[in-house]
């Protein structure tokens, strides 16, 4: 079987999956023993819950195959951002060491004035 073939046999199943679940849910909140408004606003908040659920794993599963351009250069970015955001603290470590020293001469000067 050719992977596309078996992407897609994969989003059916899980599209199904999702579209039973959700309808399954949905009867089982309507025969729930409690009040109508209370069950329809259970029921909507479920599925917008898995709606979002599912469309985050789309996403994910989509993604995992490819790399996009965007994706490589934000990468780039960031990786270029914490190398210079490591390179200025170590001069500021260098500094703040410079300065430490500078003040302990100074007062070991003033001591033995």
């Amino acid at each position: 079987m050719s992977t596309e073939l078996q992407r897609k046999a994969t989003q059916i199943g899980v599209w199904s999956a999702i579209a039973g679940g959700a309808v399954g849910f949905a009867l089982g909140m309507i025969f729930a023993p409690k009040r109508g408004p209370d069950a329809r606003r259970r029921i909507a908040y479920q599925i917008q819950r898995a709606a979002k659920e599912a469309g985050d794993a789309v996403r994910r599963y989509a993604g995992s195959s490819t790399v996009s351009e965007a994706r490589k250069n934000r990468d780039a970015m960031v990786a270029d951002a914490q190398a210079q955001a490591d390179h200025i603290r170590d001069d500021i470590d260098a500094l703040l060491e410079e300065l430490r020293k500078q003040s302990s001469t100074s007062r070991s000067s003033s001591d033995t004035e």
